[in-house]
């Protein structure tokens, strides 16, 4: 069932990146990428109480086997459509090379995207996987160690997000920074640690919640199109219920038996979600080319992109199963060799 909401997540970031500058779809792409944050700080939370023991060799292997090939295949592919076709730097300004060696090294290993002015980037949302890297390394460091520490980190950032309407920044400052997006990485933490708390509700009920999480949530989404938008000054109202939902949906799924729903068919989808948001940018300036005389931006770049986009998605995604996940697997197994860290509170 995640799988097939990390899907839906992706479909969302798509939609509001090629239609860029509609109102109504601008900010998609904004509320989906707090929802990857708390799958992401979920997700990794178990693996490294679970599958790694808190070994960071083996889990950084991991993270690098399934984050960084795909990575590369894409910004191949992107270099190949920026030579082949004109327009590139009109298309998106995030492809306007300016020869500073720190943008060669920040496409390279993309979390230094998050610490300097990143203006050059191949794969443009690739911001977003910089800030998922940082705070992989947060997670690991702390915040996955204990129930306590997942709990204070809620609280610390909580406050960080208060502090910026005390001190009327922009949203941005809420949404960019990697201790901003540690908020939702730490609430998927929570949603791990507080599991048994699930164990008070029956199976029904957890449906009925997630449920109901899911329909306010797309309520939430379209009214914020319809009567907000990112200048507006509700926007923040959205974007928070929007956490709210998202996070209701992922602990009523993930502690319930709505995680094992739609099994083999949420792992497809699940596996089209990163090659989808790493392809989508390249794939529409190409298909703007060949199809829309160049065509910038709209729901029919999005109606001719959708296709090809899962296509190469798919051929990506199953590359990955095939020559990837065994060298994976290997990695996990042998994590499990090694001996646990002793507890936190011991040390």
């Amino acid at each position: 069932m995640l799988g097939i909401y990390r899907f839906g997540l992706a479909a969302l970031v798509v939609v509001a990146h090629l239609t860029e500058g509609r109102l109504f779809f601008e900010h998609w792409g904004i509320f989906a990428v707090f929802g990857f944050y708390l799958i992401s700080g979920y997700l990794m939370t178990i693996v490294l109480n679970e599958a790694y023991a808190f070994n960071f060799p083996s889990f950084a292997k991991n993270r690098f086997l399934r984050l960084f090939p795909i990575y590369y295949v894409a910004a191949a592919i992107t270099i190949i459509a920026m030579i082949a076709i004109p327009g590139a730097k009109e298309y998106h300004n995030a492809w306007t090379f300016t020869g500073r060696t720190i943008d060669i090294i920040g496409n390279l290993f993309i979390f230094p995207f998050e610490f300097y002015d990143a203006s050059f980037r191949l794969i443009p949302p690739a911001w977003s996987v910089g800030v998922e890297l940082i705070n992989y390394f947060i997670l690991w460091l702390f915040v996955a160690r204990s129930k306590k520490l997942a709990v204070i980190t809620v609280v610390a950032t909580l406050i960080y997000h208060t502090a910026t309407f005390a001190l009327d920044m922009d949203w941005t400052k809420r949404y960019f920074p990697f201790y901003a997006a540690l908020l939702p990485f730490s609430m998927g933490a929570c949603i791990y640690f507080f599991k048994d708390f699930a164990k008070k509700f029956t199976p029904a009920t957890l449906r009925m919640i997630a449920s109901a999480s899911v329909l306010i949530g797309a309520a939430n989404l379209l009214a914020c199109g319809l009567f907000s938008g990112l200048a507006h000054k509700s926007f923040d109202l959205f974007f928070y219920i929007n956490l709210a939902c998202m996070a209701t949906f992922i602990y009523s799924v993930a502690n319930s038996d709505l995680q094992k729903t739609f099994k083999k068919s949420g792992k497809l989808l699940g596996d089209l979600a990163y090659p989808m948001f790493l392809l989508h940018r390249v794939v529409g300036f190409i298909m703007s080319y060949l199809v829309l005389d160049g065509q910038r931006r709209g729901l029919s770049l999005v109606a001719v992109s959708i296709i090809p986009i899962l296509a190469l998605s798919y051929c990506l995604a199953w590359a990955a199963n095939k020559w990837l996940e065994p060298v994976r697997n290997v990695v996990r197994k042998q994590a499990k060799a090694v001996p646990p860290p002793p507890p936190l509170e011991a040390v």
